[in-house]
């Protein structure tokens, strides 16, 4: 079982689950659960289709919020009544029931680790609350270290595993001036390591480093 979480929203976290997803499928049965998710479904839908999942979509994202807004908010001014007890009852439901079908579960976050999820509730939260490693995707592009550094601190701060970090390149790699020199900052500084980078259609995982 893995915590797919990001530096930030739009970092894509979906693309890199879908990829990891595919290549576990091919020795594994492999579920999904997208805890939370606001502005639609997009992201449940699409990890649904990619590992051709059977369960409903109320079991695969249990809560699901209309406008695209960090949850705090979105349960705000949609006016979602809801405690946080109900929240987590109703995500560790789902956890449960998944996690004991499935070989191999996939988590996937709602933007960054200190969204609030309600209240002070964080993201990060979750992750300690379900009790899963995370991983970490990122970008490679100027401003990546800082925002790498922070949230592999956060998490080990709240001490969550994490077992690497995933560069998803939204900006080609070719146009990103001494990238590697950023890799190796973030390995070295952050006492991690990168598992993968993900460029388009290309890329490299360490799937040992996912399942393990």
């Amino acid at each position: 079982m893995i915590f797919i979480t990001g530096t930030d929203t739009g970092v894509g976290k979906t693309y890199v689950s879908s990829i990891i997803g595919r290549e576990l499928k091919k020795e594994l049965n492999v579920g999904y659960l997208k805890p939370i998710e606001t502005g639609g479904r997009e992201d449940t839908l699409k990890l649904k289709k990619t590992l051709n999942l059977e369960e409903p979509l109320e079991i695969i994202n249990p809560i699901n919020l209309s406008l695209p807004l960090s949850p705090n908010i979105a349960f705000e001014v949609e006016n979602y009544n809801i405690s946080l007890e109900e929240i987590l009852k109703r995500i560790e439901e789902a956890y449960n029931y998944l996690k004991n079908k499935y070989d191999f579960l996939i988590v996937e976050g709602a933007g960054g680790v200190c969204v609030p999820i309600k209240g002070n509730f964080l993201m990060s939260d979750l992750i300690k609350f379900l009790g899963l490693p995370a991983i970490i995707v990122s970008r490679p592009n100027l401003g990546t270290i800082n925002h790498t550094l922070l949230t592999i601190e956060h998490l080990r701060n709240k001490g969550i595993e994490v077992r690497g970090v995933i560069i998803n390149c939204i900006t080609p790699l070719k146009e990103v001036l001494y990238y590697e020199k950023t890799f190796e900052t973030i390995e070295e500084v952050g006492d991690v390591e990168i598992i993968g980078v993900v460029e388009s259609d290309k890329y490299w995982i360490r799937m040992e480093k996912v399942k393990y």
